[in-house]
């Protein structure tokens, strides 16, 4: 049996005051995904520009065919 974890870390952008997801979360600047005015937009962001929100973990459990 494989258990493994994902999180996912919501943010709130400052900038453009609208909500994303941290696709990779770095010491200084992360790459983060939104959407604004119907367009995805994957950007790199200064960790200062964002503040995490909410974080969401999924508990996946695979089971072994054997």
């Amino acid at each position: 049996m494989k258990e493994y974890y994902e999180v996912i870390n919501v943010v709130f952008i400052h900038e453009h005051r609208i909500y994303g997801t941290v696709e990779n979360l770095g010491a200084f600047a992360s790459v983060v995904k939104y959407n604004k005015d119907g367009i995805d937009h994957e950007e790199l962001l200064e960790n200062e520009d964002f503040a995490i929100v909410d974080e969401i973990v999924f508990h996946h459990v695979e089971e072994d065919n054997g």
